[in-house]
């Protein structure tokens, strides 16, 4: 590296705080050596104490390891060994997942449990020569669209903190949404990288199934059918670009998952400019707030020379149907007992509800046939991704939920919350790459977006309509900047 090549990027990257950066922005100035890892990791870590103890997003810093990866990227940058493009970049991870030497709690349940060996995701952070500060908090279990337990308490959400930040990665967007890091990992069984993105204002990307191998050593015994092929991980980031490069890191090979699929990331053909609208689904009430922002949305793409044709998609909620049929009989069965046993009042509670509202397979031939329906209704749906490469539709029926809207009993459950998260729910039955895209803020506190998906592994797809939506929605900093 010459000195007038740093000179001249150092000239053209922002004159903001270094935590303000986008991933994309910090890794281009550490691989041409304008800023070091340690300095971006201890901008992150400064802005961390200014924000954390409000946010209680982060609820597990490892600064001394942080500090210790970051000068080891600087080092081996220096010997001229660039790991990948996320190289000395700082990230975070969910605890729910091992990160060796670390508590892997899930949701405060298993408090004195530490991992021995680390999750793929680790592995595969630490592989690409990123920098983890710390474990974001989510709910007992990753089971409610909120993100508290007894043991850490309540991640508020950055904008508004009478709204959820989401969950069950709640702490993972909250975070990134107020730049305690540059990109956060999460997991998605129905929604959960999907909806606290959208609650916090920022992008999160369910890939399909098989993208990011997936594997805790700590967990005990193997995965039930919903959970090895309907549960994904994934990253939320503030731009488009750095879902881009977190899933080109979260998605190199594993062995320990016999799941991963070696698909591309992106493919070499024309961008498309045709993408299905969908403002109207049966069984569910859409706000008109949400459906003024899918059509603001799609105007914007007609702008940009998109052919956007409204749609109406054919048994959607039956993919729900499907969803609760498969999910919730194996939740049931591999978690009922444990979280009768350790789960606070509040999720045995929201527990109940859930099971009585979704209703798991009552018997094999239930459960036999909900997989049949899911075979079936995906290959009409991959007909209709044939013609709109794109489909834009809500990714909530409502604005984002205030505190304790999964605690008002069965019929809130049945009647509001429900219907509100099909498109989530379904998404995850399909088994569709989905994105959550944030479209701005409405009265300056409440996040708004749109939830775009593709056929199966066409996750750049996705990303390319996601960045032209960007160009007219970017995003301010949460929690006063």
């Amino acid at each position: 590296m010459h000195f007038n090549d740093t000179t001249a990027v150092r000239k053209s990257l922002p004159a903001t705080p270094l935590w303000q950066w986008t991933a994309t922005e910090i890794a281009r100035a550490i691989r041409h050596k304008a800023v070091s890892s340690v300095e971006a990791t201890q901008s992150v870590l400064d802005r961390i104490e200014q924000v954390n103890p409000r946010l209680n997003a982060i609820i597990n810093l490892m600064t001394d390891k942080a500090l210790l990866q970051a000068r080891q990227a600087d080092e081996l940058l220096a010997r001229g060994t660039l790991l990948s493009p996320l190289h000395g970049v700082p990230v975070t991870i969910k605890d729910n997942v091992d990160v060796k030497g670390e508590r892997n709690t899930n949701g405060g349940v298993f408090r004195n449990r530490v991992s021995q060996h680390d999750s793929t995701i680790a592995e595969n952070f630490n592989a690409a020569g990123c920098v983890t500060l710390g474990m974001t908090n989510l709910p007992e279990f990753a089971l409610r669209f909120f993100s508290e337990n007894p043991l850490f308490g309540r991640t508020l959400n950055p904008w508004d903190e009478a709204l959820t930040p989401g969950g069950s990665s709640g702490g993972a967007a909250s975070a990134v949404a107020s730049g305690m890091g540059f990109i956060g990992h999460g997991n998605d069984i129905g929604g959960s990288i999907r909806y606290p993105a959208y609650a916090c204002g920022v992008y999160g990307l369910r890939p399909t199934w098989g993208t990011v191998p997936q594997f805790d050593p700590g967990s005990p015994g193997g995965r039930a059918f919903a959970s090895a092929f309907f549960s994904v991980e994934g990253p939320l980031a503030r731009c488009v670009n750095d879902i881009r490069l977190g899933l080109e890191v979260l998605s190199r090979k594993s062995i320990r998952d016999q799941a991963w699929v070696p698909a591309p990331l992106t493919y070499d053909e024309h961008r498309i400019k045709r993408i299905a609208l969908v403002t109207e689904i049966e069984g569910m009430r859409i706000e008109p707030v949400i459906k003024d922002n899918l059509r603001k949305t799609a105007a914007w793409l007609e702008q940009d020379g998109y052919v956007v044709e409204e749609i109406t998609l054919p048994d959607f909620l039956l993919a729900t149907e499907v969803w609760s049929k498969i999910v919730v009989a194996d939740k049931t069965t591999m978690m009922g007992e444990v979280v009768a046993e350790l789960g606070s009042r509040d999720i045995q509670r929201a527990w109940r509800d859930m099971c009585d509202v979704y209703g798991g397979a009552k018997d094999l031939r239930e459960y036999i046939l909900a997989i049949a329906k899911r075979d079936e209704l995906r290959r009409r749906y991959n007909e209709i991704l044939a013609v709109y490469p794109v489909i834009m539709l809500p990714i909530s029926g409502q604005e984002p939920f205030r505190w304790g809207d999964d605690l008002k009993g069965a019929d809130h459950f049945r009647n509001v919350l429900l219907p509100a998260q099909i498109p989530l729910l379904s998404l995850v039955a399909l088994n569709y790459p989905s994105m959550s895209v944030p479209t701005g803020l409405r009265d300056g506190h409440v996040p708004q977006g749109v939830q775009l998906f593709a056929a199966d592994f066409r996750a750049d797809l996705c990303m390319q309509v996601a960045e032209d939506i960007e160009h007219h929605a970017r995003m301010p900093f949460a929690f006063g900047d």
